[in-house]
């Protein structure tokens, strides 16, 4: 009984690895039509759903809907970072073999990326955790989110002045350090407000509240991404 058993196991661990990236690729393709954080609400929507009703069917409507809703605006956060330029970096025709562009830029994938799957992972996983929070409470950590953001901003994101060509050290969009003589418009990021405002939540919630799934998730949404 055990083959068959542990057969279907992977076999349903394929169809959800295979739907998920098919409905993520989907939103994430209806996402250029509308950009930065709606547009990424679409690709977060279409793959929480998929998540939540395969590895949960069982699960009450109400609890599902929250679960999906949570990870839907979790997913939007990511969308307020500049990242077409540090895509550029790996791979512009004008910096086609300079490797030391290509990883930066890899680099720089990496961390955004992490950031943006960690938020929805943490999300995902208060919404199907069953730790209760309160209005309040939530409230209270929305705000807190704030002061992080600000924070990180000030200390990875500045200074930031393009007209004087004064960028941040860890500055990961198309810059002068790769293309010097060129005419470049540097976007602003705000990578390092996001990043402090997940270290705050999962912390928060993975220890202070006790949410295990939400530590779990956002820690391996944050690899993943």
């Amino acid at each position: 009984m055990s083959e068959p058993i542990q057969s279907a196991r992977i076999n349903s661990a394929w169809q959800l690895v295979l739907l998920g990236a098919m409905a993520g690729g989907l939103g994430w393709g209806i996402r250029g039509q509308y950009g930065h954080e709606t547009g990424a609400m679409i690709a977060g929507l279409l793959l929480s759903a998929v998540l939540v009703v395969r590895l949960f069917p069982e699960m009450p409507m109400h609890l599902a809907v929250r679960a999906v809703a949570m990870a839907t605006v979790a997913i939007g956060i990511g969308g307020s970072m500049t990242y077409g330029q540090t895509v550029g970096l790996t791979h512009d025709l004008e910096l086609v073999g300079h490797w030391g562009a290509l990883l930066w830029g890899m680099l720089g994938l990496a961390i955004k990326g992490g950031i943006w799957i960690g938020f929805f992972g943490l999300f995902l996983g208060v919404g199907l955790g069953g730790v209760r929070y309160r209005t309040t409470e939530m409230i209270g950590l929305f705000a807190g989110f704030a002061g992080l953001y600000f924070l990180g901003v000030w200390v990875f994101n500045q200074p930031f002045d393009p007209v004087a060509r004064v960028l941040p050290k860890l500055y990961f969009s198309d810059d002068w350090r790769w293309e010097p003589g060129a005419t470049l418009k540097p976007r602003r990021e705000c990578w390092g407000g996001l990043f402090s405002a997940l270290m705050g939540g999962w912390v928060y919630m993975g220890w202070v509240k006790r949410d295990i799934l939400a530590r779990r998730l956002a820690f391996w949404g944050f690899w993943a991404g």
